[in-house]
């Protein structure tokens, strides 16, 4: 019976261990992307980890729009902008 009651706490640490790693944030820090944009901001124009920057920053856009507008049931092209080869 004790060994029993031994394996349940051990179980029930490792949940708990497992749970507590899951709420942890992953990723990185916005403040660190907050710093990044503020270097690439100081960087010209035509500087290409700047144009990466941007290119990326707008690629998150266009997804989180497409995702936002098949959730609703439309379709990409009901949106305004959205062109079709007929």
């Amino acid at each position: 019976m004790k060994k029993f009651a031994v394996l349940i706490l051990l179980v029930a640490v490792a949940c708990a261990a497992v749970l507590a790693r899951k709420r942890q944030p992953s990723g990185p820090k916005p403040s660190m992307w907050d710093k990044m944009r503020e270097g690439m901001e100081a960087m010209p124009e035509d500087f290409p980890p700047r144009v990466m920057f941007e290119n990326a920053a707008a690629t998150k856009e266009n997804t989180e729009r497409i995702l936002k507008i098949l959730e609703e049931g439309g379709s990409v092209s009901d949106e305004e902008g959205g062109e079709r080869d007929e």
